[in-house]
């Protein structure tokens, strides 16, 4: 019988570390994914306070080769060439911080043309942003990206602007 009883109090012990109590539990999350302009893209918000989100957004190209323009480039590009990568939130979230990201660009200066644009090395690029939720949070949130997919044999693909991306605000 004290066997059965030390079985279920360590069941009930482990269950309390995974169940979600206490501050150790692991942060609430959502998940969307969406393919455009030879992109495919996943966000995730992920739950971390009360009234805090941080979103993380990868692209993905489908294609070898392919790479994305950095955050550095101008909106209008460098003399009208290059689609910027962005991530934004829409009202009433605000953010909180600019996006970051761990990839580094360098400068590809395409043959014939005299500019020097910043892009990320080919292959994925993981985005990251905080966003501050208003006192009464929204059940979903808005999201918007741009980006555009380039080659340096290959070309570009159609680029993709403001896509919207909506999810539900994970719980607290």
């Amino acid at each position: 019988m004290r066997a059965a009883a030390a079985t279920a109090a360590c069941a009930l012990a482990c269950w309390g570390l995974t169940a979600g109590c206490g501050r150790d539990a692991a942060p609430a999350r959502t998940t969307a994914s969406f393919t455009d302009g030879g992109v495919t893209v996943t966000v995730t918000l992920e739950r971390s306070a009360a009234r805090t989100l941080h979103v993380s957004a990868e692209l993905r190209p489908q294609r070898p080769g392919f790479h994305l323009y950095s955050l550095g480039l101008p909106d209008q590009g460098v003399d009208g060439l290059g689609i910027p990568t962005r991530l934004a939130v829409a009202a009433p979230l605000t953010a909180d911080g600019p996006v970051t990201t761990p990839a580094h660009p360098y400068g590809l200066r395409q043959p014939g043309l005299d500019v020097t644009l910043p892009v990320y090395p080919d292959g994925p690029v993981t985005l990251r942003l905080a966003v501050r939720l208003p006192s009464a949070p929204p059940a979903t949130a808005r999201l918007l990206l741009t980006y555009g997919a380039c080659s340096g044999t290959a070309g570009c693909l159609a680029p993709v602007r403001r896509h919207p991306v909506t999810l539900p605000v994970p719980p607290r």
